[in-house]
């Protein structure tokens, strides 16, 4: 009862920090977006000096942009803990959970893909480096994860964008994917119909983007993984296994990666954060209709309302992955303990 009361009380604790982090997003989201330069109302009234400025003040009576900043924000934090993020300045005023909830598929396809990616190639880029430890293999893999570690991601996406979107070098037996967009919508149209046509559209549209942002993070995955797994190939009980006949197979899967993985969990959990943050970059290069190209274009004409939803939703993302990273850390690692 009482490792289960301690648990319950760490989870309490966790959920209480996680709820006054996410608090303090939306806090310092709100006034920081609002000490953006520019006024938002202007960007929504015709630029014509013979304009009429009565529809300058009802769309700032709509969108309560005449109310005082403390009031603001009390409006704000209301709406946001009862989940109504209220219509969008510019996007034919519509509701600015629609919107997000139209592009969050696209960014969450993109970022799912290449988490994917990111962990298996990462993690066994990184096990066998260590499982073969100054060899040529991990002298070649360290490399080349320390060139990819310091890339910027815009410029592999460019990179890549160069490679496989076009004809370089005239060798047109070199493959070719499709230069942006979340499916052929020339083909399929603009409505988006889940038959298998437009599917197979969807995979061939997403594969260098994905990659990019798969690549772009896969070299922390592996250097860590690699360096937790040389400690860990160190210890007694290693020597053990292997006196006792397992192969390296064995030793490598039931002995050395159970004891290197705690360091990978809080890894991955951290990553999501980079993640998303190089999916926005992704997204405008390869115009990718998803969270981050909403957001560049949120900022561009200043439309508070969707800013202030994707920031607080990618807040609440980060602190969320962290908070499930400690539970199976917890899990994985009864040793650890945490305050």
């Amino acid at each position: 009862m009482s490792k289960k009361r301690s648990f319950r009380g760490i989870i309490s604790r966790r959920v209480v920090n996680m709820v006054i982090t996410i608090l303090g997003i939306m806090t310092l989201n709100f006034f920081l977006i609002h000490l953006m330069p520019g006024e938002p109302i202007l960007n929504m009234v015709p630029r014509d000096p013979k304009f009429d400025d009565s529809l300058k003040w009802e769309l700032m009576e709509k969108f309560r942009l005449n109310e005082s900043l403390p009031e603001q924000y009390l409006i704000y934090m209301y709406n946001a803990i009862t989940l109504d993020w209220g219509t969008s300045y510019m996007a034919n005023s519509r509701p600015v959970l629609d919107i997000i909830v139209s592009d969050m598929r696209w960014t969450l396809l993109l970022v799912g893909a290449s988490t994917i990616f990111t962990i298996l190639i990462g993690m066994i880029i990184g096990a066998y480096s260590a499982f073969r430890r100054g060899g040529p293999f991990d002298l070649g893999a360290s490399a080349v994860s320390l060139f990819f570690y310091g890339m910027p991601v815009f410029w592999f996406a460019i990179i890549l964008q160069m490679l496989f979107t076009s004809y370089p070098l005239g060798l047109n037996w070199w493959p070719q994917f499709p230069l942006a967009g979340y499916y052929d919508t020339v083909t399929y149209g603009a409505e988006l119909k889940w038959t298998l046509p437009v599917i197979l559209s969807m995979i061939k549209h997403l594969i260098v983007p994905s990659l990019t942002l798969a690549f772009a993070t896969v070299a922390g995955i592996s250097l860590v993984m690699r360096s937790s797994l040389i400690d860990v190939f160190t210890e007694d009980y290693i020597q053990t296994a292997r006196a006792k006949g397992c192969s390296d197979f064995v030793v490598l899967r039931k002995h050395a990666l159970p004891n290197g993985l705690p360091p990978m969990v809080a890894l991955i959990a951290m990553d999501i954060a980079f993640i998303i943050g190089g999916a926005y970059q992704v997204e405008v290069i390869f115009n990718y209709p998803g969270i981050g190209w909403r957001t560049i274009k949120a900022i561009y004409e200043l439309d508070f309302p969707i800013l202030q939803f994707i920031i607080v939703i990618g807040g609440v993302a980060v602190v969320v992955a962290n908070f499930i990273g400690d539970l199976v850390l917890l899990y994985i690692d009864p040793r650890i303990k945490m305050t």
